[in-house]
């Protein structure tokens, strides 16, 4: 059971501070995969204290923006955040006080980094046995790799994400920071778990999280078709199973289709498109045809679809529910009436006092409901508070139990090139 319960007999209504209410994370993180984590508990109305070297995330300041990049800025709102120096004895004995009074403590440091600076998992369970502490690591706690920098762009192409999003004769690395995303997924999933667990065992545990783990975790379709049949898996295998295309109208503009199993989606399809004779193709006449020949079809379709703009298609497809959609760049995503509907984005006070818009949580609670979201933190400005009531909850006896730090190269959080 959480030691921060909400008052007796207090019933939590909506927006009233989330099903976290009172739970208390402390997070070691940096750059995305443990800030991110941190950031999805605390969307869920958990009190995140982010603690960072005396010089702060290197992501706060990632496009020489200052004090706050808009890449922090969105990994880390609805947190307090610290200054520590994890290398000094008061750097440790704080940070142990602080995880006195924790539930739950995540870090990306590489492996055995935080036993050697004081506080692996051990330590930390000694000064509160009810801890759960979750260590995401690039590629697990040992093995060949585990002591390598991990970086997203080498964990997806170690974890063959980008053979499944990135074709043969495009080299480069693509998209987003898929595995950071997914492990930090993975990671407050696992807390979650964790925190069901303890209500039933009355302690905590220690989580390991991977990312190239996690990577192996989203790609369940590719790896277990592999392991099973032998098939290699690319970027167009599924669009291909999933009788999935995009095509273009006359006005430039791209949309989806996305025909899936039901032949009704198909015969459907050729009514939008007035050319009923592709059903007598012997290319076409079966799903399985269709995916043996699917670039032969994608051609079909893209000649169609050039000749009228995209919305007389998205006006067709909706009249015979053919499941379809525009392809939304970020900047047409927010205007998206659907999108709109939907409450998706708020706006929140800055630390100057001017309005941002943010992204909303995609979840709702109706009960427990959720806080308000809050700008993501200066640095070092819950030193003065946050500190001084871990130090008030510290006693004595408890404060005996810090460590000496040993000393080696590893910084307190580490650098670019020395992340999870």
């Amino acid at each position: 059971m959480s030691p921060h319960p909400a008052p007796s007999g207090s019933t939590p209504e909506a927006g009233a501070g989330g099903p976290l209410a009172g739970i208390r994370v402390v997070e070691l993180g940096q750059y995305i995969s443990g800030p991110y984590a941190a950031k999805l508990l605390a969307d869920l109305g958990a009190e995140v204290v982010k603690v960072e070297a005396p010089d702060g995330d290197p992501m706060r300041r990632w496009e020489g923006s200052g004090a706050m990049s808009p890449q922090f800025a969105a990994y880390n709102r609805g947190k307090r955040a610290i200054r520590l120096d994890l290398k000094t004895p008061d750097g440790l004995a704080a940070l142990l006080a602080l995880a006195r009074d924790a539930d739950v403590l995540i870090e990306n440091f590489r492996p055995g980094v935080a036993a050697r600076l004081g506080f692996g998992p051990d330590v930390l369970r000694e000064v509160n046995p009810g801890l759960i502490t979750c260590s995401i690591t690039g590629f697990g706690p040992a093995g060949p790799y585990a002591a390598r920098p991990a970086y997203d762009t080498v964990i997806s192409a170690v974890g063959a994400m980008y053979s499944q999003v990135v074709p043969a004769d495009t080299l480069r690395p693509l998209g987003p920071a898929f595995s950071d995303l997914l492990s930090g997924m993975s990671a407050t999933q696992a807390v979650l778990a964790a925190l069901h667990a303890r209500e039933a065992r009355g302690e905590g545990e220690h989580i390991d999280v991977s990312m190239v783990g996690s990577l192996i975790d989203f790609l369940i379709e590719a790896a277990s078709t592999y392991l099973e049949t032998g098939q290699v898996a690319g970027p167009d295998s599924r669009p291909r199973r999933a009788q999935a295309y995009a095509c273009v109208g006359s006005d430039g503009k791209a949309f989806v289709i996305h025909m899936s199993v039901p032949e009704k989606f198909w015969t459907g399809l050729l009514e939008v498109l007035e050319r009923p004779d592709l059903a007598d193709d012997p290319r076409f006449a079966t799903r399985e045809g269709r995916v043996r020949n699917y670039d032969a079809l994608d051609a079909e379709l893209k000649a169609i679809t050039e000749r009228m703009p995209r919305q007389h298609w998205l006006d067709r497809l909706a009249a015979h529910d053919i499941p379809h959609g525009p392809l939304n760049t970020v900047a047409d995503l927010f205007d998206d009436p659907q999108v709109a509907s939907m409450g998706l984005v708020e706006e929140i006070v800055g630390h100057d006092g001017t309005p941002l818009r943010v992204p909303a949580p995609s979840t709702r609670f109706h009960g427990s409901g959720r806080p308000a979201l809050r700008a993501a933190p200066r640095l070092g400005e819950g030193d003065a508070d946050v500190l001084a009531r871990a130090a008030a909850s510290v006693t004595a006896p408890e404060a005996a139990l810090a460590p000496e730090p040993t000393t080696g190269p590893e910084p307190t959080t580490a650098p670019e090139g020395n992340r999870a």
